[in-house]
């Protein structure tokens, strides 16, 4: 069954974009039965009755609510080159991610022009969790955090449980290791960071304003990975060992 996004079922209708998407391109009309959700948990079976003003109208015809995940997960990550960023924001959707935060690291490859373009661009990647959450079955859609410096993120997850940085420093600990330290006692942190840098790596400066911001650097391996497969590669770990 279609699923649509819907931030406010209550209100009984899609908006303009999702109402187009529903009737001109897949071609739905009355009668038809849908899903909805509005990316906090909620999720809708209903029927659609009729386009008005260009937006769809629906009826509810059940309810169901995805418990939310028990540890927050916030992905912090160097915006890499291309569209390897899209990859991450769709995986990291489907994994559960409860935020992303884009960084603009010192060795960034992707440019992100002044503020109005770096807003439009965040503007982008919004759209695109809501596809990969529509796609996925995914009922909880991670917010995405304005993009700026990794200076400026630290002061928003000082109180998070559990704070990891990828790092290729020989005093990294494996992250599975580090993990398993924190998880001793059976107790679930209740928000866990996970920094990922570019290609090359954060910079040492980085790494030990991380460091003193309470991040540990924890290794991904002995091999050096993409920016986009050290993220899922830490997220798919991470989902494991909490879950």
């Amino acid at each position: 069954m279609d699923r649509y996004y819907c931030p406010d079922l209550e209100s009984g209708h899609l908006d303009e974009t999702e109402s187009h998407h529903c009737g001109r391109v897949m071609r739905h009309g009355a009668g038809d039965f849908v899903t909805v959700f509005d990316g906090l948990g909620q999720e809708w079976k209903v029927q659609l009755k009729e386009e008005q003003g260009k937006l769809w109208h629906f009826k509810k015809l059940t309810a169901s609510k995805s418990p939310a995940p028990t540890t927050r997960i916030i992905l912090a990550q160097a915006v890499p080159k291309n569209r390897a960023m899209d990859l991450i924001l769709q995986k990291a959707t489907e994994l559960g991610v409860s935020e992303i935060a884009p960084l603009q690291s010192d060795r960034v490859v992707s440019r992100t022009g002044d503020a109005e373009e770096a807003k439009e661009k965040v503007s982008k990647w919004k759209d695109t969790v809501i596809e990969a959450a529509k796609q996925s079955g995914q009922n909880w859609l991670p917010e995405i955090a304005p993009l700026r410096k990794p200076r400026d993120f630290f002061a928003e997850v000082q109180k998070a449980s559990l704070k990891l940085i990828g790092s290729l420093q020989p005093e990294a600990h494996p992250l599975k290791e580090t993990l398993r330290e924190a998880l001793e006692g059976g107790k679930k942190p209740g928000t866990v960071v996970i920094m990922i840098g570019p290609e090359g790596d954060f910079t040492p400066a980085e790494i030990g304003e991380a460091r003193a911001n309470g991040f540990l650097p924890v290794s991904l391996g002995n091999l050096v990975l993409r920016s986009e497969t050290a993220a899922l590669y830490s997220l798919g770990v991470l989902k494991y060992e909490l879950e």
